[in-house]
């Protein structure tokens, strides 16, 4: 079954009591970082402890997916990264940044796959690839059809903003373009398409005005850096009880109907065709709610 992800909570790998507290937050996807949050210095021990934690704590059976956000190929600490998280940990996905074409995902999957084989992996791990730069956003439909270990794509919104010498504002048009284009990409490719994050962790009216705004655009869900934010980004993107009672009722509809092979009826004098049907059974699968087709 398709994982259903509302929430990617950063978390640096670094910070040994972080790893924990994980296990006590309504979170979809914890993404454990060694990039950007990381020092130089400190790389190869953020590695060996987020590893070990991540064993330690086998989040999945809390309905937690671990992610792992590497350092870039061009890095000296990338071949470590990679080996240590395929052929050591229990991790789901991995977080490339800063991807601008297919071949930068074809390079990495080329790598992941001589090291699954060279270690016996069984079990495949996904990719989510962050687009941060004009030539990524441009490049979007590519990269998420690069390989079918692409799960979705996500925005880095800062990044994309230094790259084209923009500012951010309240109004939110300087990144319209970017989620737009990362938006149909996804949708074309039926992957994921994700959010970047809110940086100021303390303006949570902010964070959910943006929230809302991109969840009327047909995000999946948004990042988040501060567990604060989590409650905020699980309301806005999981369906109202109205939605879901109203989907509940068309679809229950349609399979009466589905017996007598009407393909259009109404209900309370709505006309219902397959475009409301397939509305209706994304809006189930959010809630995580069984499918009364299936």
């Amino acid at each position: 079954m398709k994982k259903n992800r509302k929430t990617m909570l950063f978390a640096p790998g670094n910070t040994s009591s972080l790893f924990k507290d994980i296990i006590s937050y309504e979170v979809d996807t914890v993404m454990f970082d060694l990039e950007d949050s990381i020092s130089i210095e400190e790389k190869d021990s953020a590695r060996e402890l987020t590893k070990n934690m991540i064993n330690f704590f086998d989040y999945n059976q809390y309905n937690i997916e671990v992610a792992v956000r590497i350092n870039h190929f061009d890095t000296i600490f990338y071949e470590e990264d990679l080996k240590v998280m395929i052929s050591q940990s229990k991790t789901n996905l991995l977080r490339l940044p800063k991807v601008e074409t297919k071949e930068d995902v074809l390079k990495v999957v080329n790598d992941i796959e001589k090291l699954e084989k060279q270690f016996n992996k069984t079990t495949k791990i996904n990719l989510f690839c962050a687009l941060e730069s004009a030539k990524g956003i441009l490049n979007a439909y590519e990269i998420a059809t690069a390989s079918k270990r692409v799960v979705g794509i996500a925005l880095g919104g800062v990044d994309y903003l230094l790259n084209l010498q923009a500012t951010k504002t309240d109004s939110r048009h300087e990144l319209l373009f970017a989620r737009q284009m990362i938006l149909h990409a996804a949708r074309a490719a039926n992957i994921d398409a994700f959010d970047c994050i809110y940086g100021n962790v303390q303006d949570l009216k902010g964070l959910a005005k943006e929230a809302q705004f991109v969840k009327e655009l047909g995000f999946n869900g948004k990042s988040a850096i501060h567990p604060n934010q989590l409650p905020i980004i699980n309301k806005i993107f999981t369906p109202s009880e109205k939605e879901i009672s109203d989907s509940l009722k068309i679809l229950n509809e349609y399979k009466k109907y589905k017996k007598h092979n009407k393909g259009v009826f109404s209900i309370d004098g709505q006309m219902i065709d397959k475009p409301i049907i397939e509305n209706a059974e994304n809006i189930i699968a959010k809630a995580n709610i069984k499918n009364p087709l299936i």
